[in-house]
């Protein structure tokens, strides 16, 4: 699969009552990250902007959290692109769980 896909997280933002949507698009060491607020490159965990992006909504998310993303940049090359939204898309419904305690 091509690094050059974007992938996107829509986490709940009960700050606005909606969807925010987060962007990555995989690097050579990380992932260029994009918000509505930020952008820029980010470790292989997301940090440091996707946390802070968070950490701005008060938002909450589940321990561990850096090591899955982590590895979802390792199996960028192998997943196609719709296996790894997919996986974004999980993580994305994690992380509005942890913030509504359903975790």
């Amino acid at each position: 699969m091509s690094s050059t896909s974007r992938f996107k997280m829509q986490i709940y933002s009960p700050q606005w009552g909606d969807k925010d949507l987060y962007h990555f698009k995989k690097t050579k060491r990380g992932w260029e990250f994009e918000n509505y607020r930020c952008k820029g490159e980010v470790d292989k965990g997301g940090n440091p902007l996707f946390y802070k992006a968070l950490v701005t909504e008060s938002l909450s998310y589940p321990n561990h959290l850096e090591e899955y993303l982590s590895i979802v940049w390792g199996k960028v090359e192998v997943l196609n692109k719709e296996q790894v939204q997919n996986i974004f898309d999980e993580i994305s419904e994690w992380i509005s769980a942890s913030k509504n305690g359903l975790n």
